[in-house]
């Protein structure tokens, strides 16, 4: 005589949802630990990045624009008698001038900057195209604030035998936080911007100096 199996019991069957709910949730942070986390912080990196870069090269072109004399004459031109171009001499007062304008301008524009939020589907975020659109949303939100640091660069790039192009540019760099589902994590932005430039013609000058 064949013994019948007997058939589970609510207890079993308890037990094996329960392991289902914990294989299911484990899953989950998984997914969310090594997937969704480091795309999201990597994404809202990116778009940080991208509007404090936007917001600096706005703030400095309005800035030259609202005081264009500040700009000016950084430089002075010094000639030998026979005519030739033998020296350029930064003018370091106005270096500083116009470094200190540009660098608060900056620094305005920064704090002036709204709060922005994205939602996104986790399934996206997950990195698996099965699951994309799919799962409940994930809201990311920045808030850019950054600390602005700034100095005024020359640089002289000899463009052929006989020009030479003489560039003042302002070197920015901007430690930025950001707030991501609660937590603060902060980045470092650089970015380079022209703020003056001479183009010489005729004889490359013998001396150069930066002030």
């Amino acid at each position: 005589m064949r013994r019948r199996n007997p058939k589970p019991g609510p207890q079993r069957w308890v037990r094996r949802g329960l392991a289902l709910l914990l294989a299911a949730a484990g899953l989950y942070v998984y997914l969310v630990e090594t997937e969704v986390k480091p795309r999201v912080e990597e994404l809202a990196e990116y778009e940080c990045r991208a509007i404090v870069v936007q917001a600096m090269n706005e703030a400095v072109s309005a800035e030259m624009q609202r005081t264009p004399a500040l700009y000016q004459d950084l430089y002075t031109l010094t000639y030998a008698p026979n005519g030739a171009l033998c020296a350029v001499q930064a003018d370091t007062a106005a270096l500083n001038r116009a470094q200190l304008a540009l660098v608060d301008a900056v620094q305005q524009a920064l704090a002036a900057l709204p709060a922005r939020s994205w939602t996104f589907p986790l399934g996206s975020l997950s990195g698996w195209s099965v699951l994309g659109g799919l799962g409940p949303d994930w809201e990311m939100q920045l808030q850019p604030r950054g600390y602005v640091e700034g100095r005024m660069e020359e640089e002289a790039e000899s463009l052929s035998i006989n020009r030479t192009r003489y560039t003042v540019s302002l070197a920015l760099q901007v430690t930025i936080n950001m707030v991501l589902d609660g937590k603060h994590s902060t980045a470092v932005v650089a970015e380079r911007i022209p703020v003056a430039s001479l183009l010489l013609e005729g004889e490359v000058p013998t001396y150069y100096s930066g002030g």
